[in-house]
């Protein structure tokens, strides 16, 4: 069990990057696989537990503004920089959005446009954010990083986040994947090294579902 939850979710905050239509529609046009099938019933889970006790729900959305013409675009594409519907974030929970593709520590509140991330972590006592979303070697793993170097103690649950389809092999490396003939790595593997790399550099701890309901 994580040492992290075990003195109680007092000061903790779950954070949901990225859990928008925009991966569903990205996903679909090139036939991609999520790396963990049961991502959305534990993201659901979690959602609903840690609002049944009324602890910290806090929702990251991105938004494109360069690629007019792209899926993450609000002018666009509006549908597609929406939350997914299991996420739709409930009155009281703040929405922040950020406008590259890094940290969520560089999104800003909804409300006011200028309130960041960890401002708002501060404004509500927080110490330690419990991470879940897409893209787990992309957003989630740079958020990861961020919280821990902002000072914040920092939980990502594997089996609530997640990757979409193959990752190709540099051209010039002389390793092989395990997908398309040894070009490329599963969504799988790339998620399991996402995760094993925050692990291992010990800038985060990654748990499963179970465990954080455990202490819920």
């Amino acid at each position: 069990m994580s040492s992290l939850l075990s003195s109680g979710l007092a000061h903790t905050a779950l954070l949901v990057i990225d859990v928008q239509q925009a991966f569903i529609y990205e996903a679909a046009l090139a036939k991609e696989e999520l790396s963990t099938p049961n991502m959305e019933s534990n993201i659901t889970a979690l959602l609903a537990a840690f609002r049944a006790k009324g602890l910290p729900v806090i929702h990251v959305h991105h938004v494109n503004t360069t690629e007019t013409g792209g899926l993450w675009n609000e002018e666009s594409h509006p549908e597609g920089v929406r939350p997914q519907d299991y996420v739709a974030p409930q009155p009281g929970e703040s929405v922040l959005r950020k406008y590259n593709k890094s940290s969520g520590f560089t999104a800003l509140l909804v409300t006011d446009g200028r309130t960041s991330l960890k401002e708002v972590l501060d404004a509500k006592g927080i110490n330690t954010i419990v991470i879940v979303g897409l893209s787990s070697a992309h957003c989630v793993s740079s958020t990861a990083r961020s919280g821990h170097d902002a000072g914040f103690s920092v939980v990502v649950v594997g089996d609530a986040s997640g990757t979409y389809g193959e990752t190709p092999v540099p051209k010039h490396s002389s390793i092989k994947g395990d997908a398309d003939g040894g070009k490329a790595w599963s969504a799988q593997t790339a998620h399991a090294l996402a995760l094993g790399h925050l692990s291992t550099g010990e800038l985060a701890q990654v748990v499963s579902t179970e465990t954080v309901l455990t202490f819920v």
